[in-house]
């Protein structure tokens, strides 16, 4: 009689197990990880205030802070136009200091890049929708969770004006 209403036990939840699983990924973004506020005064684009620092996790997997681990995987929407200024968003995505995509994508206007990501020059052609791509650059990992695509969104690189800016600077690659 014990052993049998155990395994009923088990098998209620194990049917509960992929709900729970699925409420723990939805609702962990908005419960574990807060982006990191931006310094007072600071411009992207330009160095970043050392102190600052202190908010990201190092790069040492010896010290407690290279334990960190990656914030939660975000899904976003996007809604509205695109609304971005293409001249900005060029200047965000060749800076190094800033989003840095020249260094692993070519860029519109000529600018030769690496070649870890795909190639940007043209890619307005493909006319991709615009929510694919805001969340491509907002998360990639929501479509591959081994994505080797900075998590611009989650660690507060850039703001969603800025993944708009640079949005219009790579569709307009045609």
């Amino acid at each position: 009689m014990m052993i049998d209403s155990m395994t009923t036990c088990s098998r209620r939840l194990l049917r509960l197990l992929p709900m729970a699983l699925t409420l723990a990924l939805v609702a962990a973004p908005a419960l574990a990880w807060e982006t990191p506020p931006r310094p007072e005064g600071w411009t992207p684009g330009t160095p970043y205030p050392h102190e600052a620092l202190k908010a990201f996790p190092c790069h040492d997997y010896n010290l407690p802070c290279g334990k960190l681990s990656s914030p939660p995987i975000q899904k976003v929407q996007f809604s509205g136009s695109l609304d971005g200024d293409a001249e900005r968003g060029e200047k965000i995505a060749i800076n190094i200091r800033w989003g840095n995509c020249l260094a692993c994508h070519s860029l519109p206007k000529g600018h030769q890049g690496g070649s870890v990501g795909p190639d940007l020059s043209e890619y307005g052609k493909r006319n991709p929708p615009l929510d694919y791509v805001f969340q491509r650059i907002w998360d990639g990992r929501v479509f591959n969770v081994n994505a080797h695509m900075p998590i611009y969104g989650p660690n507060g690189v850039l703001n969603e004006q800025e993944i708009r800016d640079v949005m219009a600077f790579i569709l307009s690659g045609k």
